[in-house]
């Protein structure tokens, strides 16, 4: 029997394995490797993996948060595995399932009060430049020399990942397919660059969402299943942080419209800002880039 495809969707590996990559240390001077400090990633390979099968690749950034709740910071994930496994299911996926390149946000602060995952994430910066040349320069060949892949690869992400994600796509229209946006922080000076540049994104799969007040549906201030985690239950996120990000989203869809991509674009009204409130809608990205 096909199971529902609502939330919550499973938790964990869903019947795939995940295997850990690391980049070679390099052996002179690297001003990447100073910015991006050296980290593992991990890839889920879904289920039933074969070498005589070529997958598109998903790059997830704050990979941590993705897939299994015992990782994520809030002690709820995304649920993406669990969500792909169902779409698959029920045959609403165009391609196989993906392989997930998992990028998990850095830890700490490079000086008091200058966070380095929102240097990273940032729309232009040292960081984020090293960033986004990880990706394409270290990470990419290595998924595609030890792992069947396609030339089908996309990008998503929530909150700064989500700017991470379309920064990428921007600056390698030839690389990236589309790109996935879960209440997204947009820089100004980056919807600026991206209405500058919007042709380059023609046809381009792209889904952007957001909630947070919306008409007569507001952000709860306390939702008590935020908590009923085993890990981290405290933390509920920055669940309130969806209806300052409206402006930067609208502005945002209006530029990816002019330029004729093939967005789609979703409001959760009363949504909030955080990991279980992206698990509750991880299916609608997910069907609108392999779907």
């Amino acid at each position: 029997m096909t199971r529902p495809l609502r939330p919550p969707f499973p938790d964990g590996l869903c019947g795939g394995k995940v295997v850990e990559i690391r980049h070679p240390t390099a052996t002179t001077f690297d001003m990447n490797e100073i910015l991006l400090p050296n980290r593992a990633i991990e890839v889920w390979l879904p289920p039933g993996y074969s070498s005589s099968t070529k997958y598109p690749i998903l790059f997830a950034h704050d990979g941590q948060n993705v897939m299994q709740d015992a990782s994520s910071w809030t002690g709820s994930s995304w649920r993406m595995m669990g969500a792909l496994t169902r779409l698959d299911e029920r045959n609403l996926l165009k391609t196989s399932l993906p392989i997930v390149v998992l990028l998990p946000s850095a830890d700490g602060d490079v000086l008091p009060g200058a966070r380095r995952r929102h240097l990273e994430y940032a729309a232009s910066g040292p960081f984020a430049e090293a960033h986004a040349t990880f990706v394409v320069e270290t990470i990419l060949p290595l998924v595609e020399e030890r792992f069947s892949t396609s030339e089908e690869r996309y990008l998503i992400g929530s909150s700064m990942g989500g700017q991470a994600s379309m920064q990428l796509l921007l600056r390698y229209p030839d690389i990236f397919n589309g790109a996935a946006c879960l209440s997204p922080w947009f820089d100004p000076t980056f919807v600026i660059s991206v209405a500058n540049e919007v042709t380059s994104l023609k046809k381009k799969k792209i889904y952007l969402d957001i909630g947070g007040d919306i008409g007569d549906d507001k952000v709860n201030p306390f939702d008590l299943l935020d908590h009923l985690t085993p890990d981290h239950w405290w933390n509920p996120g920055y669940f309130w942080l969806d209806s300052h990000l409206q402006p930067g989203v609208q502005a945002m869809k209006l530029a990816l419209n002019i330029a004729g991509t093939n967005l789609k674009y979703h409001e959760e009204p009363g949504g909030r800002h955080n990991e279980r409130a992206w698990a509750n809608r991880i299916d609608l990205p997910l069907k609108h880039l392999f779907g």
